[in-house]
């Protein structure tokens, strides 16, 4: 029978002894030995989410890059339409076309030695200068009997048909 109260003693210590033992040793809720979580919990369910919110975080910053991006290119966008609409405008406007020049006539002396170059169709005009046989001037204005005729030193005169050929 001693044996049986030495078994129930100690059985009785060991039981008593660690239920006593782990709440001796288990930290007190509030104090400063608790913890608020586990290291278990954090590394599987909050380090996960910290990395997830960094990376939002970054994207938020290239968000707000690509809307400075956006709104550079939109402004020069509207520059670019501006300049658009311009050169449309213009473009509708044609330049105004100015006429080639007419071809420039020259002609010859011809049937007499000395011609005389007059102020005006006839031989009742003052004459202005001769010209020698073969001297070469510009014909102005072509008429049935006189031509009218600038030279070289930019005169303008008349002279009888009959006495200049042109080619």
């Amino acid at each position: 029978m001693a044996k049986k109260v030495i078994a129930a003693l100690v059985l009785t210590f060991v039981t008593f002894g660690s239920v006593l033992s782990v709440r001796a040793f288990s930290p007190q809720p509030g104090t400063a030995d608790d913890p608020l979580i586990s290291v278990s919990f954090f590394t599987q369910g909050i380090a996960p989410l910290v990395n997830r919110l960094s990376t939002l975080e970054t994207g938020a910053a290239a968000v707000a890059t690509l809307a400075a991006t956006i709104g550079q290119l939109e402004s020069r966008i509207a520059a670019l339409e501006g300049k658009v609409a311009q050169l449309e405008r213009q473009a509708a406007t044609p330049p105004p076309v100015t006429p080639p020049p007419a071809p420039v006539l020259h002609g010859f002396v011809t049937g007499a030695n000395v011609v005389n170059v007059r102020q005006g169709a006839g031989t009742t005009f003052a004459v202005i200068t001769t010209l020698t046989l073969n001297a070469r001037v510009e014909v102005v204005e072509r008429g049935r009997e006189w031509h009218r005729i600038r030279l070289a030193d930019g005169r303008v005169g008349f002279i009888h048909a009959t006495l200049l050929r042109i080619p």
